[in-house]
């Protein structure tokens, strides 16, 4: 089978899971199709949740805390991995863009999500194109995104 075709019969059964990147994914899959973020599953009722979610999307179950990290090759992420794929080199007042200039932003706040473990970090920006602010939980992707001006920090010349 396909991930197409994987991906509608999920959608028939109502049992797709949604990755924060925006991609749909069939409950077999263990990482987002496109970004490969893992996901998890429920020990309560077994439904499949993208990585960002700490509760379960379908009865409401928190995430054990052994959950994140737990990877087919038994590598566990540790606290900086964590950091980095979530926040990477951002840091406030910092100037950064998703890959291309009309997306140029710069970073107001970072602050940890609601989840009380292992957060999904929740970025304050303010757009060089129509100076609009927005939060957002969007991961640092090496891949897409580049630095554009990091602030000074004290010490450095």
């Amino acid at each position: 089978m396909t991930y197409e075709t994987d991906l509608a019969s999920a959608k028939r059964a109502r049992r797709a899971w949604g990755c924060p990147c925006g991609t749909d994914n069939p409950p077999a899959y263990d990482a987002c199709h496109a970004c490969q973020r893992p996901s998890w599953t429920c020990a309560t009722c077994g439904t499949v949740n993208p990585a960002a979610r700490s509760e379960c999307n379908e009865c409401g179950s928190a995430m054990s805390a052994d959950q994140l990290g737990d990877r087919e090759e038994g590598a566990e992420m540790t606290w900086e991995e964590w950091i980095g794929l979530q926040i990477g080199p951002r840091t406030v007042g910092g100037r950064y863009d998703h890959g291309d200039d009309a997306s140029t932003y710069e970073v107001l706040e970072i602050e940890p999500g609601p989840r009380p473990t292992w957060p999904v970090w929740q970025v304050t920006v303010r757009y060089d194109r129509d100076g609009r602010t927005a939060t957002h939980c969007t991961g640092w992707s090496a891949d897409r995104d580049r630095i554009r001006n990091h602030p000074r920090t004290e010490g450095s010349r």
